[in-house]
């Protein structure tokens, strides 16, 4: 299991801990502050600045950039962390929630500038309760009489929602807002999601889950459908055997490969009884 669930998770999955979803959280006054700083500074970040702090660190020797990127890591693990889970913890995430409301992504605002990509799920934070994080949210992006924010969902219409944005190809991932809070719940991909961007420059702002794809080499048909769909490239393609197969060093378990696959040759093990992958985090 990740460090996490060890340290807010009593040795079980730290995500599916009510506790860490708990209102109480949410009435400290230093989250708070941070949560709305942070909606400000993420919402007024751009893409070019973020790769211009990354980028010195590719010429870097590799302990200086380990070095100094174990100094961030540690820093978003305590404040802003995430980790990978696949479309069946989504459910049990969303059923911990005491409120689901659908909110603006920060990370494709910095990217594409878009103000109305909706790809992302406030837990917790509800807007009439928490109007000090809904101001946040007016102020940094400004929305149109036509843009719809705050929905409120239920269980089941977020979670029809995650399927189809799986469909896409969008991975999802859970974050805190100073750990072990978690208030987010998040559809990513390597294009405009921050956290994807930083993991391309080998800091890694969120950990793999608890799973790992495995290819059944019995039902796989060699159709090649699941080789776009990875986020992290961890499918190949033999080309003897004609099959795919899953590097387990690469793969972060979001289940995704699942999806295109017809022949339902792809599923996911516990990382814990991956005899590599066990301990990659």
């Amino acid at each position: 299991m990740c460090r996490f669930c060890h340290a807010h998770g009593d040795g079980k999955r730290w995500y599916l801990q009510a506790a860490n979803y708990a209102e109480d959280l949410l009435n400290d006054l230093e989250r708070r502050r941070y949560i709305n700083e942070f909606i400000h500074w993420l919402g007024h970040l751009q893409l070019s600045s973020l790769e211009n702090e990354l980028k010195p660190a590719v010429g870097a020797p590799s302990w200086l950039r380990q070095l100094i990127f174990s100094f961030y890591e540690r820093r978003y693990r305590r404040d802003h962390f995430g980790q990978v889970v696949p479309i069946e913890e989504v459910d049990q995430v969303l059923r911990l929630a005491n409120s689901i409301v659908r909110i603006p992504c920060l990370c494709r605002k910095a990217t594409t500038g878009k103000t109305d990509a909706l790809y992302c799920f406030g837990l917790g934070l509800d807007p009439e309760k928490l109007l000090d994080v809904k101001q946040s949210f007016l102020e940094t992006f400004r929305p149109g009489p036509d843009v719809k924010f705050f929905e409120r969902l239920t269980h089941e219409e977020a979670l029809q929602i995650h399927r189809s944005l799986e469909k896409k190809g969008l991975i999802h991932t859970i974050w805190t807002f100073k750990t072990p809070f978690i208030g987010g719940l998040c559809n990513c991909d390597r294009a405009d999601c921050l956290a994807m961007v930083s993991y391309r420059y080998d800091l890694k702002l969120f950990f793999r889950s608890e799973f790992v794809a495995v290819v059944e080499p019995e039902h796989c048909i060699g159709c090649r459908a699941c080789l776009g769909s990875c986020q992290f490239g961890a499918i190949g393609f033999s080309v003897a055997e004609q099959r795919a197969f899953i590097d387990p060093f690469r793969c972060y378990g979001c289940g995704i490969c699942r999806v295109p696959c017809e022949s339902e040759a792809i599923h996911l093990m516990p990382r814990s009884d991956h005899p590599i992958a066990a301990r990659l985090w």
